[in-house]
């Protein structure tokens, strides 16, 4: 098994290197009560002053992030980030003050343990606790990950959601590398270097993402580059279906779509064990590992 993590580790390019380190952890808020929010809260906090939807972000959680499906959430996000003018949006002051004393930052000279606020930061008490430096990263089309998970669970998103810290985002649009990324070679690698959780869980976080290795196309030899765009179109396909999957009430049809969804990713699964120069024996070995996880 390590001859074999070796060799697919050889034939590809760290994730990181790969999006130019461009791997990033969702939003900390230090009280998600006081900023996330839902729709009727959005709605009334954007009637009040017009403003206020300037900085509203639609927001997901961990739990939201499902296989190749497109993120859905009736959540919201008030994205008060450092250096924000808070008078500029005087409904949003007027909700987070309700909240105030928790969303106090803890000063450095704080001697005793009952602190009602936040941990020491630089950030002001209506301020997201987080910089979030790499804010407009989440406005462009990504992948997103959850944190804690059983398999891979890569998501494509084009509508501009945040996210919260259970989350990774990976800054592009590439439908190839979303199709590595969800594919048994990727998991094999993830769950032989991620730390584990109790229930069979695994940690897809950046220090682990930034590691699993993407094989590189050569787009001047036309093989490598038909590979890549069969890929690309398996990858869109799936995400059409998923789509269509969860368009459609549990009938016959639905049925139909999740079939063909299952052939799909073993499409997918076939082109990237030929990218790999995976054999038939080491493909036993990637299912059998990741049907024993399945297990747990």
């Amino acid at each position: 098994m390590q001859n074999l993590l070796a060799k697919l580790k050889k034939a590809g390019k760290p994730l990181g290197e790969y999006v130019n380190w461009e791997i990033y952890r969702g939003v900390l808020t230090g009280l998600n009560e006081a900023f996330v929010i839902d729709r009727e809260t959005k709605d009334r906090l954007v009637k009040e002053d017009p403003k206020s939807a300037e900085i509203i972000k639609p927001f997901l959680l961990g739990r939201d992030i499902k296989r190749y499906e497109l993120p859905q959430s009736e959540r919201y996000l008030i994205f008060t980030r450092r250096g924000i003018d808070i008078k500029k949006y005087p409904a949003i002051q007027e909700h987070l003050s309700n909240f105030k004393d928790r969303l106090m930052p803890k000063p450095k000279d704080w001697k005793s343990d009952n602190w009602k606020g936040r941990k020491p930061g630089s950030y002001k008490w209506y301020e997201i606790q987080d910089a979030v430096d790499y804010h407009n990263k989440f406005e462009k089309p990504k992948i997103i990950v959850s944190a804690i998970v059983k398999i891979a669970s890569y998501a494509f998103d084009n509508d501009s959601f945040y996210s919260n810290d259970k989350t990774s985002i990976i800054a592009t649009n590439d439908l190839y590398l979303l199709g590595i990324l969800n594919s048994k070679v990727s998991d094999f690698v993830m769950h032989s270097i991620s730390s584990t959780k109790q229930g069979g869980f695994f940690e897809y976080k950046p220090m682990y993402l930034q590691q699993l290795p993407i094989r590189t196309i050569d787009f001047k030899n036309p093989s490598e580059k038909a590979i890549h765009d069969k890929l690309v179109s398996l990858v869109d396909r799936m995400l059409e279906l998923h789509k269509k999957k969860n368009s459609l009430p549990p009938s016959s049809e639905r049925e139909k779509v999740e079939r063909e969804i299952a052939v799909t990713d073993e499409k997918i699964d076939e082109i990237v064990y030929g990218l790999y120069g995976v054999t038939v024996e080491e493909r036993g070995i990637i299912e059998r590992v990741r049907g024993n996880n399945q297990l747990l």
